[in-house]
């Protein structure tokens, strides 16, 4: 930022190209191979071809973001793309059915791959003049210059006051932010906003982080357009990349299945008059042997000789003719994708894929914003050329980066509302957010979490403005009407230690861990299905240690894992564990704060990641914490205004 509060372009392009460089760098020393075991098929094929979709378990979180993948089970090789990571587990898509299991497979992979390619495109983009950087510029110090429209918005007439706001701005500024908490609605009235640009006939791309995001915005738009009475042939939208969803309206328009059936209808009409120009040389060859044999040609030959000549004549010939086959039979995949009126693709397809060069829309569409880093907001914004809206929620987890190197990382891992309002805390976001209502949206009211939770959620990260419009539930078997209890672990004198001979933190707490697997035996008992229970803890190792004590509890299909892993996703019933008491050092217990879970350590990060933590459960969340320990560390801190809000 610089001293007039607007975000200094130059500057910008400088620490992007130096925060990507040194990401580069340290991901290149990272491995780019695995062996994976016992891959198995997925009942849902791929689609209509020989492809299939095989899961295995893995470890190299860096393989979910390559382009292509080569395998090889030592007799074959193929070229295979990753579909979708979720829980350690990875769906890799196979160009063929290889059975119900692969027992082993080699995997290779370019880590740097996506990298290179946006860095490649920032670079282009920081030696462009006039239009193209100026789009860059819009999106990072917005301005509330209105486009003319004098065409009213349209929607299905069940959009909020905030909802209809954010979709009439998205077409009258040139950059909007639109501000959706966890339930607020954003994915359908996102879908409103790409069918109001279409209606006006502007072209729009619409992008997300990931496949299954693409996807379901994508179904969002189709449905609002379907909605407003908005009809357009299927081949004026498409789904550019690997669809993650097995749904007959995502596949049915994407972009290689409609390049297939072009290619397929070209050959058909081609086919036409390759026999045409057969016959000619049919008939030929018949007048000629009856000529050599001393004989005249048929009436009937030179008739359709005659009738023959005069169709290739009138396309120009037959070297003409033959010319045009051949072009029936190319398909310019550019140009067809230029012809999409809406193109809906990942981040990272429009920064790798050459298609999109100079490739511009009237409209771009970002969702899941905040959890992009900056470089991808750089390349999709010099696409727009008219407007550009970004869809997230800055009080969620914000983008990752694993570079050492601190000052790319801290830029890495910057969303762009914290960016463009400069503010590093949750009421300086709302002051920007006030000051600019031209471009900027808060969508007030949630329709998801039950009230009672929402409205501590509310309180704590979002100054009390985020309503409710669903009514508070709870369990019975915790005896209050809340949908959140806290677990105050104090009376049973918990004690942290730490596993020895590691460097890492890696703390443990058994008492947190008994008391998880006695309440997840009690509510299995009462008939909540094992699967409909999530487990999250602050701590990577807390997670290996909690899931080798509940498989031997004999208790399965639980899910653990930790705040990032549940981001984006919900559970009917989350136990978050916050892990942290005194530490036994040496006779004494010492009371100390940790990163994840201390602002002064960690800043805005530590609200995003409680405020994931706490907005996952559908019906009731519980939370352990010795609050005792809470007291004394973060009693002003955000975690201990939020249990203390929690217990009032």
């Amino acid at each position: 930022m610089n001293p007039s509060g607007k975000v200094d372009i130059d500057e910008l392009f400088d620490r992007a190209i130096n925060a990507l460089e040194k990401e580069i760098e340290t991901v290149r020393e990272r491995p780019s191979s695995d062996v994976l075991f016992n891959g198995t098929a997925q009942t849902v094929s791929a689609g209509a071809g020989k492809e299939r979709d095989y899961k295995f378990e893995t470890d190299q979180q860096g393989i979910r973001f390559a382009e292509q993948i080569k395998a090889t089970d030592g007799k074959k090789e193929w070229v295979i793309t990753p579909v979708s990571y979720d829980k350690k587990e990875i769906i890799l898509r196979f160009p063929e059915n290889l059975g119900d299991e692969i027992r082993e497979v080699q995997v290779e992979w370019e880590n740097d791959f996506v990298l290179q390619c946006i860095l490649q495109e920032l670079k282009r983009l920081e030696s462009a003049k006039g239009a193209i950087l100026e789009r860059v510029k819009r999106l990072f110090n917005p301005q509330p210059d209105q486009i003319p429209s004098a065409r009213e918005i349209v929607d299905d007439g069940m959009r909020n006051a905030a909802q209809r706001d954010a979709i009439e701005k998205s077409m009258q500024y040139r950059t909007v932010f639109i501000w959706g908490p966890p339930g607020t609605g954003k994915t359908a009235t996102l879908g409103y906003v790409i069918a109001n640009y279409l209606q006006r006939g502007k072209r729009v791309l619409f992008a997300s982080n990931t496949n299954r995001a693409v996807d379901v915005g994508l179904l969002s738009a189709l449905k609002a357009c379907a909605t407003i009475g908005l009809g357009f042939e299927k081949d004026q939208v498409t789904r550019f990349g690997e669809p993650a969803l097995d749904e007959d309206t995502v596949t049915e328009v994407a972009f290689d299945r409609q390049l297939e059936k072009l290619v397929q209808a070209r050959r058909e009409e081609a086919a036409g008059w390759s026999s045409l120009l057969d016959r000619q040389n049919q008939i030929r060859e018949a007048v000629e042997k009856r000529l050599r044999d001393g004989k005249q040609p048929t009436a009937k030959h030179n008739m359709e000789l005659e009738l023959i000549d005069e169709k290739i004549k009138g396309h120009g010939g037959r070297e003409a003719l033959e010319e045009k086959m051949e072009e029936l039979t190319r398909v310019n995949d550019r140009e067809e994708l230029k012809n999409r009126q809406l193109v809906a693709t990942t981040l990272a397809k429009v920064c790798t894929s050459d298609l999109f060069h100079d490739n511009d829309f009237d409209a771009v569409v970002i969702d899941e914003g905040s959890m992009a880093n900056l470089p991808y907001l750089m390349v999709l914004a010099s696409r727009a050329k008219w407007h550009r809206v970004i869809v997230g929620d800055p009080m969620q987890l914000p983008p990752i980066s694993v570079t050492d190197d601190r000052d790319a990382r801290e830029f890495l891992e910057k969303d762009i509302f914290t960016t463009v309002s400069g503010a590093d805390t949750t009421e300086t976001l709302f002051e920007w957010h006030d000051q600019n209502p031209e471009f900027t949206c808060f969508f007030d009211t949630q329709y998801r979490l039950e009230a009672s939770l929402a409205d501590v959620i509310s309180t704590v990260f979002y100054e009390g403005r985020l309503q409710s419009d669903k009514l508070s539930g709870g369990l019975d078997h915790l005896r209050n009407d809340r949908a959140y209890h806290l677990i105050d672990t104090s009376r049973y004198n918990p004690v942290l230690t730490q596993k020895s001979s590691e460097r890492r933190f890696q703390p443990v707490n058994l008492v947190h861990q008994e008391v998880i697997e006695r309440l997840i035996g009690n509510m299995i008992t009462r008939g909540i299905a094992p699967a409909e229970i999530g487990v999250m803890v602050p701590f990577r190792s807390a997670v290996y240690d909690l899931k080798g004590r509940l498989y031997e509890a004999n208790i399965r299909d639980i899910e653990v894992g930790t705040i990032h892993t549940f981001q984006g996703r919900e559970k009917p019933y989350i136990i978050f564990d916050t892990v942290m008491s005194g530490e036994a050092q040496r006779g004494t217990v010492r009371h100390y704060s940790v990163r994840p879970l201390d602002e002064a350590k960690n800043g805005l990060s530590v609200p995003r990641l409680l405020n994931v933590a706490f907005s996952r459960s559908q019906k009731e969340l519980m939370v352990l914490a010795d609050m005792q320990h809470i007291k004394k560390v973060y009693g002003d801190k955000f975690l201990g205004r939020l249990l203390e809000r929690m217990k009032s």
